[in-house]
């Protein structure tokens, strides 16, 4: 490797991602010999940075084995020229017990409907969502095989909600993402010398990131879904003020020990972006509510949710096409419900009150 003024490119530090695991997004950010280690800025307090993995090949079996398991363990995604050395944190280390807890249970309750069967007695891992978030991405895994996510956070009165859950492929925070949108951001966004500190975020309503920040002082948010470079609202905080202001104060997502109902699915996953008949004024619709919500769906099978100006803290536009219903006691009045959206082989699913008090609703006909 040739240097740059004594440090290395944005683009060689995308090339040290290679190694990573399309399965676990937090897998150990592989590194270069500890001459490049300075490259990566030194991680906030309380995250735990990574261990340095050397990207050459191994020269014998133990080696190799080390190696494999190293990529394999979730961490986070940071590195720290102090700790070269050290071995991943235990995923246990440092996890409230609340948000094992509620993960525990939302498993449990999801295991028990048809499209989650696999979810029961799988491995969970858990990973810290951004410094004053509160907020855990819970990777499910069976036999080493990614199936899901949960993202758990705390409310404004520090009780631990699930705040998103989704099955099967696709979910947030993969680390091939990010090697890709690191790579695409070369030229552009990121200066060449460029030291990087990386941290993955999640911010109500909906919105999951990698904040990106530069020693040059530049700072970029990637969509921890697609990988897509985020307004620079994102990053100053500025588009907080285009919320509605019940948005950030909804308290609907779960927080007790719930029983998950079936899924009621009202179309095939569809693209908001295959029929643009849903941005016509006439197609808006009059959605306030739960009944609104699902007498709708009876009706017109496919909708859109957009917040318009800030659709990128929700991860829209959402192709909504049916919900599922939790029971967490019977002293509520109705039932908690998530909307269900589908991405890429991702059934998504998000809390309803969330999309009702942050946006509109367009129909699309069949």
């Amino acid at each position: 490797m040739k240097k740059n003024s004594g440090h290395y490119s944005v683009g060689m530090i995308a090339a040290v991602l290679i190694g990573l695991s399309a399965v676990c997004p937090f897998a150990s950010i592989q590194a270069a010999p500890l001459a490049t280690q300075d490259h990566i800025a030194n991680p906030s307090p309380p995250y735990e940075a990574s261990s340095l993995v050397s990207p050459a090949e191994p020269t014998n079996q133990n080696q190799a084995e080390k190696q494999e398991q190293t990529e394999a363990a979730p961490v986070s995604p940071y590195l720290s020229p102090d700790n070269s050395s050290a071995s991943p944190p235990a995923q246990e280390q440092g996890v409230p017990t609340d948000v094992k807890r509620v993960s525990s249970d939302t498993v449990q309750s999801l295991s028990a409907q048809p499209p989650f069967a696999q979810w029961k007695d799988a491995e969970l891992s858990y990973h810290p969502l951004g410094p004053g978030t509160h907020s855990w991405l819970v990777q499910v895994n069976r036999g080493g095989e990614y199936i899901g996510y949960l993202i758990i956070g705390a409310d404004h009165n520090g009780a631990y909600q699930l705040n998103e859950y989704g099955n099967g492929p696709g979910g947030p925070y993969s680390m091939n993402l990010l090697r890709q949108s690191l790579k695409s951001l070369t030229e552009t966004e990121l200066s060449s010398i460029d030291k990087l500190q990386i941290t993955p975020m999640y911010e109500e309503p909906l919105l999951a990131y990698w904040r990106v920040r530069s020693s040059t002082g530049s700072e970029v948010c990637i969509d921890a879904f697609t990988g897509d470079p985020l307004p620079a609202e994102v990053a100053n905080g500025s588009w907080k003020n285009k919320l509605h202001s019940s948005t950030n104060s909804s308290s609907s997502a779960l927080s007790l020990k719930a029983g998950a109902q079936a899924i009621t699915l009202s179309a095939e996953p569809f693209d908001p972006y295959d029929d643009l008949s849903w941005l016509l004024p006439q197609q808006k619709l009059s959605i306030h509510n739960v009944n609104q919500f699902t007498n709708t769906l009876n009706e017109s099978s496919r909708i859109v949710f957009s917040a318009t100006s800030i659709n990128f803290a929700f991860g829209g536009p959402l192709a909504i096409n049916g919900y599922q219903s939790w029971n967490p006691s019977p002293d509520l009045s109705h039932p908690i419900m998530y909307a269900a959206t589908c991405r890429t082989g991702l059934s998504r699913f998000v809390p309803l009150d969330r999309l009702l008090s942050g946006g509109e609703f367009y129909r699309i006909h069949p």
